[in-house]
């Protein structure tokens, strides 16, 4: 699931200042395509809007995705939408949900996890609403967006954060789309979970290129 093409990768270069919004626009985008489908987002998948906001900001990226392959089209109606994400995100056994959202259900102490994020959270002063776990997937997005937004112009303790966050927090996002398309799920989220898990790698990618000796001297 995490095959991609990556080129025109700039070494050593920062991401320049529409890089970083188009940057911190796609994992907007992400964070709101992957919370509870209310009428607002549907209505955005259905008409087209979402798919051409995301388009858009995959081809202001400073690296490449492959998209060709992805799908769009809305599910039939508002309720089968709903559906289909609890079906895949929220109900389940003992075990939780097949494709649980939630990071601390692919590590091994979530626990630690949680802490590990809010001290994330809480040294970039990123606040999260009492009724949400700080390992939901739109909360991470969320932050990398926040992040990513103030990542040009050579800010080099930005990218290494986000550098840090990505390699720390969001990489099991490729787990979390191979469980996806192992649960035979509408063509809407399956594109969805495609997308991110290869806008993780090579986003990742790009930021060590970005940093250059100063990623390997360090990290």
């Amino acid at each position: 699931m995490s095959q991609m093409t990556v080129t025109a990768i700039r070494e050593g270069s920062f991401p320049t200042a529409l890089e970083a919004s188009s940057r911190s626009q796609i994992y907007g985008l992400l964070s709101a395509a992957f919370s509870f489908p209310d009428v607002a987002l549907y209505t955005r998948v259905r008409d087209g809007q979402l798919a051409a906001q995301l388009t858009a900001a995959v081809g202001q990226l400073p690296c490449r995705l492959r998209t060709s392959d992805l799908r769009w089209t809305a599910p039939k109606s508002h309720e089968d939408m709903q559906s289909e994400y609890i079906r895949l995100f929220q109900i389940g056994g003992r075990r939780g949900p097949p494709c649980s959202l939630h990071e601390g259900f692919y590590t091994r102490d979530r626990t630690q996890t949680l802490q590990n994020l809010i001290r994330f959270y809480n040294y970039f002063g990123f606040r999260v609403m009492e009724c949400v776990m700080p390992d939901h997937l739109p909360v991470q997005l969320e932050f990398m967006s926040e992040l990513a937004a103030g990542g040009a112009v050579d800010d080099v303790s930005g990218l290494r954060a986000q550098r840090d966050f990505l390699r720390a927090h969001l990489t099991w996002t490729d787990d979390l789309a191979g469980r996806v398309a192992k649960a035979r799920p509408h063509a809407f989220y399956r594109s969805l979970t495609t997308l991110l898990s290869r806008l993780i790698a090579a986003d990742q990618r790009f930021i060590r290129s970005a940093l250059g000796d100063q990623y390997h001297a360090r990290s």
